[in-house]
This record gives C-alpha cells, sequence and structure tokens, in this order.
C-alpha cells in the first residue's frame, strides 16, 4: 500500500488541525438548522398533552359562568295512614319551584377566578415550551461539539496510522530502531481509544437531541455546522432587557392574578344568597287547591366566611413575596451564566491568539529536526499529542461557551437567535 511522505501527512494533519472541517452526521438529505430542530420541538408530545389541560380549563370557565339551576320539588302528604287519612282519600300534594339568587357579585367572581386559573395554565405552557425549546438548543448545540470532536479525533487516528507504516518502513530499512515503532503502535492506540470515546459521544449526543422534540433519532438526519466564537461579546444589557419577559415570572403573575381572584371570590361568600319558593298546594280530596310562596335567608351569626377570607388573604401576601423572589433568582441565574460565558470566551481568544501559535511552531521545528535526523520520533509524537491536545482543549471551551450561550438565551429570547450566529455551515 503506497503511503503518503512522513513530512507531507504531518503538514496535512497540521493543517486541519489549524481549521477543523464542518462535521457531517450523514451523507444525505439537508442539514438540519438550529431554527427547523427548534420548530420540531415545538410538536413535543408533553407539549401536546399540556394543550388538553387549556381545553379543560376553557370548559372550567365557560361552567363558572352559568347561573345556580332552579329546583323543582313534589312533597305528598296524608296519605297512608289511619282513619280519614287511610290510602290516599285525604291526601294533599304541594309542587312547588325554587330558585337560589346569588348576592355578592359571586358569579362575577367566580368566572374572574375561572379565568385565572385558564391564564396559569396558558403560563405553564409557556414555561414547558421554554424549556423544551432550551433543551433542544443545548441538545443541537452539544451535537455540532461532539461532532466537531469527532472530527478531530480522526486526524491524529489517521496521522498515527501513516506514521506506524512510514516508521515501520524505516525500521526494516535499518533506518529506525524497532522501538519507534513500538512507540509509533501505542501512539496509534491512544488515538483509536480517542475515537472510541468520540463516536460514543457524538452517538449520544445525537441522541439526546432527537429526545429533546420526543422523537427516536433518524438515520437520514443530517446536521452540517462549526460553532464559531466571536471575538467580541455582545453587550449583557442588550439581554438583560428581555429578562423581565421571562415565562416564570409570567406564571408568578398569573398565580398572584389568581390568588387575588380567591379573595374576592371568599369576600363575596360573606354575603349570602337568597332562596325564593312558589307552587301550588293540592289539598284534601283534589278539590281545592291553593298557591304558596316562601323566602329563606341564612342568618350568618358567627360564620361570615371570616376565616377563608383570613386564609386567602395570607397566601396572597405570601404569593406576592415569592414574585420578587422568582425575579432575583433569574438574575442570580443570568449573572453566573454571563460569568461562565465570559470565562470560556476569554479562554478560547487566549488559547487562539497565544497558545496555538506557539503549539504550531513548536510542531514544525520537530518535526523538521526529526526529518534531518537530529531528533527522535517521541519527540514528534509529544509534539503532535500537544498540539492535538491544545485543538481539543480550545474546541472544549468553545463547546462550553456555546452551552453557556444557550442558556444566556433560554433567559432572554426564546428563538435563540444570537446562538444561530454562532453556527457557520460549510
Amino acid at each position: 500500500m503506497k503511503t503518503i511522505p512522513f513530512f507531507r501527512a504531518f503538514t496535512l494533519s497540521f493543517c486541519a488541525l489549524a481549521t477543523p472541517p464542518a462535521m457531517s452526521l450523514a451523507n444525505t438529505g439537508t442539514p438540519l438548522t438550529l431554527a427547523e430542530a427548534l420548530a420540531r420541538a415545538s410538536e413535543h408530545p408533553r407539549l401536546v398533552a399540556h394543550q388538553s389541560n387549556g381545553r379543560a380549563a376553557d370548559a372550567l370557565v365557560a361552567q363558572a359562568g352559568l347561573k345556580p339551576v332552579p329546583v323543582l320539588g313534589l312533597s305528598l302528604e296524608n296519605f297512608a295512614g289511619t282513619g280519614a287519612n287511610h290510602g290516599f282519600v285525604g291526601f294533599e300534594g304541594t309542587v312547588e319551584l325554587s330558585q337560589t339568587i346569588e348576592r355578592g357579585d359571586k358569579r362575577t367572581h367566580r368566572t374572574a377566578l375561572a379565568n385565572r386559573a385558564r391564564d396559569i395554565v396558558a403560563a405553564e405552557f409557556a414555561v414547558l415550551e421554554r424549556q423544551t425549546r432550551t433543551a433542544t438548543a443545548a441538545a443541537y448545540v452539544a451535537t455540532l461539539s461532539a461532532g466537531t470532536r469527532l472530527a478531530l479525533a480522526e486526524i491524529p487516528l489517521t496521522l498515527a496510522r501513516e506514521t506506524l507504516a512510514t516508521v515501520d518502513d524505516r525500521v526494516q530499512a535499518g533506518a529506525a530502531s524497532p522501538a519507534e515503532s513500538a512507540r509509533a503502535r501505542v501512539a496509534l492506540a491512544t488515538a483509536q481509544a480517542e475515537f472510541a470515546r468520540a463516536t460514543t459521544a457524538f452517538i449520544s449526543t445525537r441522541h439526546a437531541l432527537a429526545a429533546a422534540w420526543g422523537r427516536a433519532p433518524e438515520a437520514t438526519l443530517e446536521i452540517a455546522g462549526t460553532l464559531t466564537v466571536p471575538d467580541e461579546l455582545p453587550a449583557p444589557g442588550n439581554f438583560l432587557a428581555r429578562l423581565p419577559e421571562h415565562p416564570q415570572l409570567a406564571l408568578q403573575q398569573a398565580i398572584v392574578a389568581s390568588r387575588r381572584a380567591t379573595l374576592r371570590l371568599e369576600q363575596s361568600h360573606a354575603v349570602r344568597d337568597i332562596t325564593v319558593a312558589g307552587g301550588v298546594r293540592f289539598l284534601r280530596d283534589g278539590s281545592d287547591a291553593g298557591l304558596l310562596a316562601g323566602i329563606s335567608v341564612p342568618l350568618p351569626a358567627r360564620n361570615r366566611n371570616q376565616d377563608r377570607i383570613c386564609a386567602a388573604r395570607e397566601t396572597l401576601a405570601g404569593t406576592e413575596l415569592t414574585t420578587a423572589i422568582v425575579e432575583q433568582e433569574l438574575r442570580a441565574e443570568f449573572t453566573a451564566v454571563w460569568q461562565e460565558l465570559t470565562t470560556a470566551h476569554h479562554a478560547v481568544i487566549a488559547l487562539r491568539r497565544d497558545a496555538l501559535p506557539a503549539a504550531a511552531e513548536a510542531h514544525t521545528i520537530v518535526r523538521q529536526a526529526y526529518v534531518q535526523g537530529r531528533l527522535p520520533l517521541l519527540d514528534v509524537l509529544d509534539a503532535q499529542r500537544e498540539l492535538a491536545a491544545l485543538r481539543r482543549e480550545i474546541m472544549a471551551h468553545e463547546a462550553a461557551f456555546a452551552a453557556a450561550f444557550v442558556r444566556v438565551e433560554a433567559l432572554t429570547d426564546p428563538t435563540f437567535t444570537a446562538t444561530s450566529l454562532l453556527i457557520s455551515f460549510p
């Protein structure tokens, strides 16, 4: 088998390490973009299932707006007794229709509470949708990172095979020691292990991406792209300005509104309802009849619903305090994530600017010295490993940067527009 000359093999490998190729999960089909992945996330079975809660809330709103139904009563008296009341000789019957009249505007407050409960369901859906989109975006960039790692792992693997072939030729020609062949085989085994780990990570992230939208991974799914890190970070204020739009805050505000509606409804229950009734009484032997009318009003001597009103008021106060806590927690989370983002960004820029050129220069010098016979193969392998390790370290910081960027946008912009700008396609 014809092998690439050793000097040329190192040159090609260094170029590949300096500029990693775009990753592709498959050879067919159109690459899946982040926007398309997010669109798939909107069809997650968990979101579809939650929509039934919204329909249930709509039904409860309609039910809450109904008035109390009238009650039809029939009563029979003085029958199946003794003496003059034996059998049905002297029975009397009454047909009565009664209607409860709600006071205190209960129906309005009841409907308002049902509407607020529906708002909570809608806010919970928005939170769940944000979580699903965030998981999808995070899985997408993790898949890109895993693909880049796999592409980088393939470069030293190819080089290790070519190096082993070259060293074996030199050993057979008597120009190199058998120890160099053993070292080359160790380097090949190490490269194979790294490639296996990268392949496993690649498969895992691909499955995680499919799970993010609730589907099994497709065999033809293709994701091609490279994560890039900009030289400058955007101002954090651009993101913080949208933090108050987070659905978690909207959910908390909906809960507060629901607690207020509960308090108003409990206060309306302190006003007692009135029941009015009217009907006809058929007298003895059914020969005579008379009208009847009545009204009943509860006498709340000791129960004016005061305890339930107090409980609703205390619950409202606690919920209002929780709202401020939720906002503080979101801001604290943003600060922590932004710090992670800044740290990863500084690491990438510094390694690119300072460490990578130095490692590349050292690699070139050692490689030339080996070709000239002034250095052993071991030094070349060390330089090769250092350059590959540095490239992987940069990639790891780039992955950390992208993951933090997703979390920043998860707090501020569910469209993940800025994250999409980090991805370049071949």
